[in-house]
C-alpha cells in the first residue's frame, strides 16, 4: 500500500518532474487492472517493477521485494506512445535549403529539453518522439530519438533522411527534378565511408520521404536498388501499394488523421497491416495537435483494425521502426521505465491519462 509521504512524492504538477529517489528508494512497483503487453496480449492485474530508470520484471506473477512501494492503479497501463517525425521543441538545425545534401547532418542539435511545446505531449501519453528535418532537402542528415522531458537522447543517429517528394525539388539549387535527385542520390550511395556508406551496408536505416503516389513508387525502386532497410514516410495512401511495399522489406510512417479523414486514407492503414508491414504515426506538432497520434489509432480501430495492433503502432512498431526497440516502446525487462497509466483502453478516445513516467521518473499526473 502506499504511504503517505510517497503519495506526496509521487504527485507533481504537470509541468513538474519528481525522481523516485524522494521516496528514499528506487525501486517501486505499479500494479495496473490491465496492463498491455508488446504482442497484443492483456494482463489482468498486471505488475510492472521499476528498477531506477529500467523496467526489472513485468507480469502477472511478480513479486514486490521487500521495502519496494506498491501502486495499485484501477485502469490501463501501456509503454510510453512514439510520434514519428515530430518538430516540437526544436530549434535550428530542421533544414536547409541551400545544399542538397548535409553529410554528417544530425538532426539531435536541434533537440531542446525542456522547451515549452514538449508539455503538451506529456499531457497525451507520448513520452518520446523523433525529431526529423523539414521538407526541403534531399537528405537532411541522421534523424534523434529524443523523449518528452528530461534531457534524455535515446540514438542520435537514428535513420538517415532522403527526400523523395517533391518538396525537396527547388528551383534555386540542383536537383531540381526527380531523375537528378536519383543521380544526386546514386552518386552519394556511391561513397565507402559516411552515414550513406553505413545504410548502403544495412547498418543505419532510411527514412524516404515522399507523398504522391508515384513518389512512394520512385522510393520502393530506390530502396531496393540499394538494398536499403526502412519507412517512407509521408504518404497518406501508402497502403494502396502495400504489397510492393511488404516486398521490399520497408515500413511506413504515416501523417496523422485529422477529425474526419476519408475512409480511403483509413483504409490504406488497414490494408498495411493486412499486407504485414509495421506502420506508425508521425505528429509534426505543433502544426497538429498532439492528440491527433491517438486520434489517427483510435480512426482506425472504427474501421476494424485490431486495437492491439492501433496500440503498437504507437509503441513497439513504432519504436522498431526508428530503431530503438531494444530501449523504448514496450513493457519488458531491461527497457527504459517510460510508463503511461490510463483511466481506460488507450485506444477509446474517451480515456484519459492519468499518469506519465519516463525513465523511472513521475512527469505528468498524479499516481
Amino acid at each position: 500500500m502506499l504511504t503517505l509521504s510517497l503519495v506526496l512524492a509521487l504527485s507533481v504538477p504537470a509541468t513538474g518532474v519528481v525522481s523516485t529517489t524522494n521516496t528514499g528508494s528506487e525501486t517501486f512497483a505499479i500494479r495496473a487492472e490491465h496492463l498491455h503487453l508488446a504482442d497484443g496480449t492483456v494482463l489482468d492485474k498486471g505488475l510492472v517493477l521499476v528498477d531506477g530508470k529500467r523496467i526489472a520484471a513485468v507480469g502477472g506473477g511478480v513479486s514486490v521485494p521487500e521495502g519496494a512501494a506498491l501502486i495499485e492503479h484501477a485502469g490501463h497501463l501501456t509503454a510510453g506512445l512514439i510520434a514519428l517525425t515530430e518538430y516540437a521543441g526544436a530549434g535550428g538545425e530542421l533544414r536547409d535549403s541551400t545544399r542538397t545534401a548535409l553529410s554528417g547532418g544530425r538532426l539531435v542539435h536541434a533537440f531542446m529539453p525542456g522547451h515549452s511545446q514538449l508539455k503538451s505531449l506529456l499531457r497525451e501519453g507520448i513520452t518520446s518522439f523523433v525529431l526529423a528535418p523539414s521538407p526541403g532537402a534531399l537528405s537532411a542528415g541522421c534523424t534523434a530519438v529524443v523523449k518528452s522531458a528530461g534531457e534524455t537522447v535515446v540514438s542520435e543517429r537514428a535513420q538517415l533522411h532522403i527526400g523523395l517528394s517533391a518538396a525537396s525539388l527547388l528551383p534555386n539549387r540542383k536537383p531540381t527534378s526527380y531523375s537528378g535527385a536519383l543521380r544526386e542520390l546514386d552518386q552519394l550511395f556511391a561513397s565507402d565511408k559516411g552515414d550513406f556508406a553505413a545504410a548502403a551496408r544495412g547498418e543505419l536505416p532510411v527514412l524516404l520521404e515522399a507523398s504522391a503516389r508515384h513518389e512512394v513508387q520512385r522510393a520502393v525502386a530506390f530502396a531496393t536498388q540499394h538494398k536499403l532497410r526502412g519507412a517512407i514516410s509521408g504518404a497518406a495512401l501508402a497502403g494502396e501499394l502495400a504489397e510492393e511495399i511488404a516486398a521490399a522489406g520497408l515500413s511506413v510512417i504515416s501523417r496523422p488523421r485529422a477529425p474526419g479523414a476519408s475512409q480511403r486514407s483509413i483504409d490504406a492503414l488497414l490494408s498495411l497491416s493486412e499486407a504485414g508491414v509495421p506502420f506508425g504515426f508521425g505528429l509534426a506538432s505543433p502544426a497538429r495537435h498532439a492528440n491527433s497520434l491517438r486520434m489517427s489509432a483510435a480512426q482506425c480501430v472504427r474501421r476494424g483494425l485490431s486495437p492491439a495492433v492501433a496500440l503498437r503502432s504507437m509503441t513497439a512498431d513504432a519504436a522498431r521502426i526508428a530503431g530503438v526497440e531494444g530501449r523504448i516502446g514496450s513493457l519488458a525487462a531491461g527497457r527504459d521505465a517510460d510508463l503511461v497509466l490510463w483511466s481506460g483502453p488507450p485506444t477509446d478516445l474517451t480515456s484519459s491519462v492519468k499518469a506519465v513516467l519516463i525513465d523511472g521518473q513521475l512527469v505528468h499526473g498524479e499516481l
